[in-house]
């Protein structure tokens, strides 16, 4: 009999308890796989200080949107920074890159403008600004103050020159017209230009004024100009004097001629617009004046005029003394033919011809009181002027490598003299005369009302009415009681009585008085620069 011994083989099958860790470690595998793929950059920014700024509290935003949030805050190896790691959302992966820029925003009050007031609650945050494309990059320098521009917002850049900072400070706006269009965005020194630049950024559609010949001016603060109007200020607006500003315009002879100017293009920062004019004139001759008297008041860029247009300015005064000197002052003025007609200005030569026909003519240049408060003067080229016979040979001539312009005597143009002739004009006026005249015909009419008081003419018409008012019984005594009233009203009014002397002495002085006052008015009628430059005795 055989014993049936069964076949044993191993089995090769997993146990079903096995699949439930096998399943849940493929789904902790794709989770992590999903978290790492959904997890966003992480950047390292650092800054100065870690003022207001939390740990997973502190938000970065773009556009007011948060994209991300502080994990964690440490201390830089040479301990002088503190380096903060930023974990970003992962849409704004590709923003970040090597032209990123981060900046801390906390409240920030200055004379321009005030920003950050929401941190007062919400607490301070990061804002990133993308810049334009490029690599990515995981460490950044957290700039230290928020820039004036963000790199989305439309517009253009350019670069002034300037002598002096002035008032002017980043956020300082830039005004065309009284209307801001841009603003300061940044500025620094060039020592090596004696230069101060300063970046400004003008918002589109603006920045298509902006032409190659566009002229560029402060308009910080208030500008005071003393003249013939009186005190004059100016002011381009309220918040230019108190953050100061800038301002520009392109003239309108130019800006059909100018393209439009490049990013980065430079240009000069006037002092004030009217530093913008005289910038713009690119052509001067020079000239001499020599006086004998002083010029006193007559200073360095005062006006030269031509009937009453200014056509140039005083370049320089000085003295001429020294061995064989003639002891003139001599003035240089450059004469600005472009003031007058800019599209067609003569040539040195047609201008030196120009000068010998009106010279020849009579022109002469004078000094002329300028502002009657300072006492400045400004140089007058006066077309066929009258000069004596000794002045007469006056022709175009040179000293010191310049042409020189005849002039006439300046002895009265001080202003301190003239006002002195006007008051020893008006000290030459008949006044005495006229008060005494009035003073008699006061005190002859005062005798008269005191000489019917002494003969009781007042009492007696009194008394006259008094009766007439009375019963028609005492009508004989009124009758004679107005008879006795006329007889002393004839014997105060004779021929011979001191009344009658008296009052014709009066009408006499008052006649005076008249003729004297109409012979002045007609006098002032007839030449009303009288009262200045007095009477002319040899007509």
């Amino acid at each position: 009999m055989s014993e049936n011994i069964p076949n044993l083989s191993p089995t090769s099958k997993v146990s079903p308890i096995w699949i439930v860790p096998l399943l849940a470690l493929v789904i902790a595998g794709w989770l992590a796989l999903k978290a790492w793929q959904d997890k966003g950059p992480e950047v390292q920014i650092v800054f100065d200080d870690a003022a207001g700024i939390t740990v997973g509290k502190t938000h970065v935003k773009f556009r007011d949107v948060v994209v991300g949030k502080v994990t964690n805050i440490k201390l830089s190896n040479d301990f002088q920074k503190v380096t903060t790691l930023v974990e970003l959302d992962p849409q704004v992966k590709s923003l970040v890159s090597e032209f990123t820029r981060f900046w801390v925003v906390s409240p920030r009050i200055s004379l321009g403008r005030v920003s950050g007031l929401d941190t007062l609650l919400s607490g301070v945050y990061i804002e990133m600004d993308p810049g334009k494309r490029g690599e990515f990059r995981s460490q950044f320098e957290g700039l230290t103050e928020p820039p004036s521009v963000r790199s989305y917002q439309e517009g253009t850049q350019y670069i002034l020159l300037s002598e002096e900072l002035g008032s002017l400070d980043i956020g300082s706006p830039v005004y065309h017209r009284q209307i801001p269009v841009g603003e300061v965005t940044r500025y620094r020194l060039l020592p090596k230009k004696g230069k101060v630049e300063i970046r400004i950024f003008i918002n589109a559609p603006h920045n298509e004024l902006i032409r190659t010949s566009t002229k560029f001016w402060n308009v910080s603060g208030i500008g005071v100009e003393i003249g013939a109007n009186g005190v004059v200020a100016k002011m381009e607006t309220l918040s230019s004097l108190v953050s100061g500003g800038l301002a520009f315009n392109t003239p309108s002879f130019m800006s059909n001629k100018a393209g439009l100017a490049s990013s980065g293009s430079q240009f000069y920062l006037f002092n004030d617009q009217k530093a913008v004019a005289e910038g713009a004139l690119t052509i001067s001759f020079p000239y001499i004046l020599r006086f004998d008297s002083s010029v006193r008041g007559l200073v360095k860029d005062a006006p030269v005029e031509f009937r009453g247009i200014q056509v140039g300015k005083v370049e320089h005064v000085g003295l001429n003394y020294g061995i064989g000197a003639d002891k003139f002052v001599n003035v240089v003025i450059s004469i600005q033919p472009e003031r007058v007609n800019p599209n067609n200005t003569p040539t040195l030569n047609e201008l030196n011809k120009l000068m010998e026909n009106l010279v020849s003519a009579g022109m002469r240049a004078q000094l002329k009181p300028r502002n009657i408060l300072t006492g400045s003067l400004y140089v007058d080229l006066i077309p066929n002027h009258i000069q004596p016979v000794k002045d007469t040979p006056a022709l175009l001539k040179r000293f010191n490598d310049y042409w020189v312009l005849p002039s006439s005597q300046n002895e009265e143009l001080q202003i301190f003299k003239r006002v002195s002739d006007i008051a020893q004009r008006i000290e030459q006026l008949p006044f005495d005369a006229i008060a005494n005249n009035l003073n008699n015909s006061l005190s002859s009419t005062a005798q008269i009302v005191e000489d019917i008081n002494k003969k009781k003419i007042i009492s007696d018409i009194n008394s006259l009415l008094t009766n007439l008012n009375g019963s028609s019984d005492s009508l004989t005594d009124t009758i004679t009681t107005m008879q006795s009233t006329l007889t002393t009203i004839d014997q105060a009014i004779a021929p011979d009585s001191a009344v009658h002397y008296q009052l014709l002495e009066m009408l006499k002085d008052v006649s005076a008085a008249s003729i004297s006052m109409k012979a002045f008015s007609d006098q002032l009628s007839r030449n009303p620069s009288t009262l200045i430059m007095g009477r002319d005795e040899a007509k």
